[in-house]
């Protein structure tokens, strides 16, 4: 009983460690990384997503994620496949996306999001805006590089920030090149959409109090989108 109990505690160290992977840049400039699409993952789509006062339809695309049971050994199991790749709620999307498709409710027309490889993490609609002002945009968090050079993009590479209106178009990087998101949040009576990310400014890998944090901010009512610094400190 006590071996047992042993294994389920130290499978649960391992759990928690692997939480606490933290995302890291190799800023060496002599190592050259190429990303390519993973041949052995099983692509597939969530059900479309309609998000209330829009007309176009969100199909969420990812991969069928199988999962192994830790303690197969001893309880029998052999784990299961999940065939969902997203979980929408108020407004948001969360999930793990190669990519999404975007649809108008009058067409049979699909267009993709994007064609590079990423992995899209999060969306989120600005109805706030939307009521305030008519126009419609998706917020995204995208992996969008191989920030630590091993040759693919997953959870151990940085988040960036980006917008696209919600058609899926003109979707536009808010975040500096290799600078983390942090945080961000809607001003709604300024039509603001404020953000601040962190550089590695001391490249020394990781994201620590030595960096640098960057503070900015996109006017939503502004035809270009100009992302625009402003210093609180």
């Amino acid at each position: 009983m006590k071996s047992i109990i042993l294994i389920f505690a130290l499978a649960l160290t391992l759990s928690n460690c692997d939480e606490r992977r933290t995302n890291r840049i190799n800023h060496d400039a002599t190592i050259e990384t190429e990303v390519k699409k993973d041949s052995s993952q099983i692509e597939i789509a969530d059900l479309p997503i309609l998000i209330d006062s829009t007309d176009y339809l969100i199909h969420p695309i990812g991969h069928i994620t199988e999962y192994k049971s830790r303690f197969s050994s001893y309880s029998g199991k052999r784990g299961y496949n999940s065939f969902s790749v997203s979980n929408y709620n108020d407004f948001s999307i969360q999930g793990e996306f190669s990519n999404l498709k975007f649809q108008h409710i009058n067409s049979e027309k699909l267009t993709a999001l994007t064609d590079k490889i990423v992995e899209i993490t999060s969306v989120r609609f600005l109805e706030t805006i939307r009521e305030q002002t008519g126009f419609q945009y998706l917020i995204y968090t995208i992996r969008d590089t191989d920030t630590n050079k091993d040759s693919k993009i997953n959870s151990e590479d940085i988040e960036a920030l980006y917008i696209s209106t919600i058609d899926g178009k003109n979707l536009k990087k808010l975040t500096p090149d290799l600078a983390k998101i942090a945080y961000w949040k809607v001003i709604p009576k300024l039509n603001r959409l404020y953000f601040k990310s962190i550089s590695d400014t001391n490249k020394n890998g990781e994201f620590d109090k030595h960096d640098h944090v960057n503070y900015q901010y996109i006017n939503l009512k502004s035809n270009n989108l100009n992302v625009i610094d402003y210093k609180p400190l």
